[in-house]
């Protein structure tokens, strides 16, 4: 008699495991900054300055006489004189900052990672049957013959 039976088998198989190692990275970024910085300005403006002129005088004396007198007179003259304005002016700077940034590298690794696989397997085992076989016995007679 023939009995089936089914038997585990470990078979063996690479598999590539992927492995993470972190590694820097430098990063460049630009800033820019504004600041207000006040630069000087000229700015004209009219300003009239009375100016004095010397002039000989004559004294009376009584004496009937005319005589023309010169009055001092004022005369006005144009002067330009700068003023000076505060005004905002925008600068930008560059400025250049390091930073480092870790970034997840990939590195593989074989790992031996048994594999267990369903086979069939026959195995016979000697199976003892006891039977009975009738066996054709034989008898002797002794006969006597006169």
């Amino acid at each position: 008699q023939i009995v089936q039976r089914y038997v585990e088998q470990i078979v063996e198989q690479e598999v590539h495991v992927p492995m993470i190692v972190p590694h820097k990275r430098i990063q460049h970024k630009h800033v820019e900054i504004h600041v207000e910085v006040p630069v000087p300005m000229t700015q004209e403006e009219i300003v009239h300055v009375p100016m004095i002129m010397q002039q000989p005088r004559h004294r009376h004396i009584e004496v009937e006489m005319i005589v023309d007198v010169h009055v001092p007179h004022t005369q006005e003259e144009i002067v330009h004189v700068p003023k000076i304005i505060q005004q905002e002016r925008i600068t930008q700077q560059q400025v250049e900052m390091m930073v480092e940034v870790p970034v997840p590298m990939i590195q593989e690794e074989i790992v031996h990672v048994p594999k267990i696989m369903q086979q069939e397997r026959i195995t016979q085992q000697p199976v003892e049957i006891m039977v009975e076989v009738p066996v054709p016995m034989t008898q002797e007679e002794i006969v006597h013959v006169p």
